[in-house]
């Protein structure tokens, strides 16, 4: 009798077991799967653009971990920029976006994104997420002629860069 009672118990155990885990397994795929970024593989992007952790694993500054050796161009809108950006030290950082003062953002920075090969530096222009600027801006630096340096657009945009470890305190 105790025996039949102790293995009635363990199956029991096994069914909510088996329930519970069935429902972790459905609220995963209904709720935390769609809402998950999937992880960038640099081997699968189109050519001029690069996950974040490439720049980690390839630009990083080997004296300086702190430090990229990266130009950033900020493609982002006016009102975005100022509301949110990153100055630290080191930083090099140009506001770059196309419209009707291009020519004159590409003007103040030029210099500097020219000397950026000669620094061992790459240009990676980024904007939101969603925005396709970073691509027009990008196109345009490489038109110049001037830079060659090479240019990236920042895969995942804006909200890949905060996530970087060069980022966080």
């Amino acid at each position: 009798m105790m025996l039949r009672k102790m293995l009635s118990q363990i199956v029991g155990l096994g069914v909510c077991i088996l329930l519970l885990s069935g429902a972790f397994y459905g609220l995963e795929k209904l709720y935390f799967e769609p809402h998950r970024v999937p992880p960038c593989v640099q081997k699968n992007l189109p050519e001029g653009r690069i996950c974040p952790q490439e720049l980690v694993d390839h630009w990083r500054d080997a004296r300086d971990p702190s430090h990229y050796r990266v130009v950033w161009v900020d493609a982002r809108s006016e009102s975005d920029y100022e509301l949110n950006h990153f100055l630290r030290q080191g930083n090099c950082v140009f506001p770059i976006r196309p419209g009707a003062n291009l020519s004159h953002l590409l003007d103040a920075a030029i210099e500097r994104l020219i000397r950026a090969e000669q620094n061992n530096e790459c240009i990676v222009v980024f904007c939101t997420s969603s925005c396709t600027s970073s691509e027009e801006v990008a196109d345009e630096l490489r038109r110049t002629g001037l830079i060659s340096a090479p240019v990236f657009v920042l895969e995942g945009g804006w909200s890949a860069l905060r996530e970087m470890p060069y980022l966080q305190d």
